[in-house]
């Protein structure tokens, strides 16, 4: 996914360049370079959707935000799993194997049963579903490292997989025949389409067990009260409409 400017500095949100100077905090990792989610404007501040949800929770629950940039999908589980954050917020899909390791509170996004695989050019003919690229000898996938795409793909026997760090990384790999296909969030995709026309998308279907249910601020499990809070939170902020104003601030009802 992502096209990432590692930054490792913390940021007080409100104003979101300052430091932390509250010790009532909401810290929420994250990381940039991912618009229209997460990414730094010309001043060096962040900004996004999912900038200003995090900003809405903090305010709802009466906290001041702090924002870490990890940059990496494995830099985030890590620091989640390690307490160093309260929550993730990174447009991070709910899937069944995440939510074995941690709670997630759904805040945005459809239920996602079909992948969109991502081709330079031309679609070849032979493919038709996941299983179908095990069948292809010049099958090589490009994925960004710890994400569900990632999960999905090692879900099917036979596929080989290059990791990357960023979506753009991804992308290069496709555009200069470094590999055959790849896939991206189905939010993106009209995004990277306009950006890259050559690219074609062939839609295949999920297997029920990989289908995912929208995106999800992660928490640990043992932190009941905060997950009880935070989903009381979230209900209200789409309750009140609260989210969908943001979705189209961010002119993401556009892109689903």
């Amino acid at each position: 996914m992502k096209n990432f400017i590692f930054v490792f500095l913390i940021y007080l949100v409100q104003p979101l360049c300052a430091q932390p100077c509250c010790t009532d905090t909401l810290v929420v990792g994250t990381a940039s370079g991912y618009a229209p989610y997460v990414s730094l404007n010309t001043a060096g501040c962040y900004e996004g959707f999912d900038i200003d949800v995090a900003s809405l929770l903090a305010e709802k629950l009466n906290k001041s935000l702090v924002i870490k940039d990890f940059g990496t999908m494995p830099c985030l589980m890590l620091a989640l799993k390690q307490k160093k954050v309260d929550v993730l917020i990174w447009a991070i899909d709910i899937t069944k194997e995440r939510l074995e390791k941690m709670a997630m509170i759904y805040y945005h996004g459809p239920k996602i049963v079909e992948m969109p695989l991502l081709f330079w050019q031309t679609i070849p003919s032979n493919i038709s579903s996941l299983e179908s690229l095990a069948e292809d000898p010049r099958c090589v996938i490009a994925v960004e490292a710890g994400t569900s795409q990632e999960g999905i793909f090692r879900s099917i026997p036979g596929l080989q997989l290059k990791y990357k760090d960023s979506i753009m990384d991804v992308i290069l790999e496709l555009k200069y025949g470094k590999c055959f296909t790849t896939t991206v969030d189905a939010s993106i995709l009209p995004r990277l389409t306009t950006l890259y026309p050559e690219i074609n998308v062939l839609k295949v279907p999920l297997p029920k067990d990989e289908q995912i249910l929208g995106h999800g601020i992660c928490v640990n499990k043992d932190n009941k009260e905060l997950i009880e809070q935070i989903q009381t939170a979230v209900d209200a902020m789409i309750a009140n409409g609260d989210i969908a104003n943001l979705e189209q601030k961010w002119q993401l009802k556009k892109d689903q």
